[in-house]
């Protein structure tokens, strides 16, 4: 390879975000990588290179050979944590509490949790899930198809009508949230053959933002955006470190998500007070504008007391908190996908003037607005001094 690293990418999970992450990485500092086998699941038998990106699952074979590797290896995935290997991995925790901040903010007053499996990554968005709405006074319903099929073979069908019956006991309007996109979809799905509208009776959110499968839906799916493209730039920085000798950190590094998309599938406000839901219309509508709580009391018609107590008793923030929290969200969107100036930030997103914006900003989430965009970006802030890229990338 005339000096040039090889480097092999297993993902016994494979998703092609993470393939893109490792890749660019790659590509920026001169690697040869061997990426069929992310793809295929294929073991390269005999191969002998200089590291290895995976992403464990339940194979066996694969986790044989994996062991049987004398190069580093570094871990994308959290489903065989009894092996110690180095590892780079999604904050799931995070994940879950986004999830039920997004659906909280719509007003759902009822949740509930969809998965699969009993693995440790849905363990994490779960528990974070039900933590995030325990603090708001909520208990979200768990429902685990394979806890609920048992010894059943599980078939399509029967899936199907479990996620039917499961959606019929429920109060709505509901809050679902789905282990990540398929799962989501196949939510959406069940609604659909259950004559129940999403999003206005059960509204829908799952992870990793996979444009494929939401975009495609006949109601588009919400997502938390799981940085799976950042994921496996960070895994491959931590192999390039490896590599040179470092020691493998003592506990995983974990990616924040980018926050929640969302489309049609949780766009509706769940309040029954009708001047509360008229209310927050208002603000989603002139948040960028000059807006005070006067102005939201007049788009009622209750006094500002009586508005007040409304959102107190159907509403989980008061008047001037939703409006803040519209704008911070607004803001943080900017700043992790534009490069637009703190100047333009503030104007677009209704604060009076930049300081104000900076100071409201630390304070919301212990970032100045530089250092936010500075993390929000691939490659930024997480895993300490990296290597310069190398070539022309």
């Amino acid at each position: 390879m005339g000096g040039m690293r090889s480097v092999l990418l297993l993902l016994g999970n494979y998703h092609h975000r993470t393939h893109r992450g490792v890749a660019r990485y790659a590509r920026e500092h001169r690697w040869h990588l061997f990426a069929e086998p992310a793809a295929t699941s294929q073991i390269p038998v005999g191969w002998n290179g200089d590291g290895v990106i995976t992403a464990l699952n339940y194979r066996q074979d694969l986790v044989d050979f994996i062991l049987s590797v004398k190069s580093p290896i570094v871990d994308v995935s959290l489903v065989r944590a009894e092996i110690g290997l180095p590892r780079v991995l999604g904050d799931n925790e995070a994940i879950g509490r986004l999830a039920a901040e997004h659906l909280l903010d719509r007003g759902f007053r009822s949740f509930a949790w969809f998965a699969l499996f009993d693995d440790p990554v849905s363990a994490e968005r779960r528990h974070g899930f039900a933590s995030r709405l325990a603090a708001a006074g909520y208990r979200p319903k768990e429902f685990v198809w394979e806890r609920a099929r048992g010894r059943r073979k599980s078939a399509w069908a029967a899936r199907r009508q479990w996620l039917i019956r499961s959606l019929h006991q429920l109060q709505r309007p509901l809050a679902v949230f789905a282990y990540n996109d398929h799962v989501a979809a196949n939510v959406i799905d069940a609604c659909l053959d259950a004559d129940l509208r999403v999003p206005e009776e059960v509204a829908v959110v799952g992870v990793d933002n996979d444009d494929l499968v939401c975009e495609c839906l006949s109601v588009p799916l919400s997502s938390v955006h799981h940085d799976l493209e950042r994921l496996g730039y960070e895994g491959a920085a931590l192999l390039d470190r490896l590599m040179d000798g470092a020691p493998a950190p003592r506990q995983p590094i974990r990616i924040p998500p980018k926050g929640v998309v969302m489309r049609k599938s949780s766009d509706v406000i769940a309040v029954e007070h009708p001047e509360v839901a008229a209310a927050l219309h208002f603000i989603r509508e002139r948040y960028q504008e000059p807006l005070a709580v006067a102005d939201v009391v007049a788009a009622t018609r209750l006094s500002r007391r009586g508005l007040e107590k409304a959102f107190r008793t159907h509403f989980s923030r008061t008047i001037n908190g939703e409006i803040l929290r519209i704008r911070l969200a607004h803001a943080q969107e900017l700043l992790a996908q534009t490069d637009q100036r703190i100047v333009a930030v503030t104007a677009a997103t209704g604060f009076s003037r930049p300081q104000y914006f900076c100071e409201v900003f630390r304070q919301a989430t212990g970032k100045t607005p530089r250092q936010y965009r500075l993390d929000a970006r691939p490659g930024g802030g997480l895993a300490g001094p990296r290597k310069p890229a190398t070539g022309n990338a």
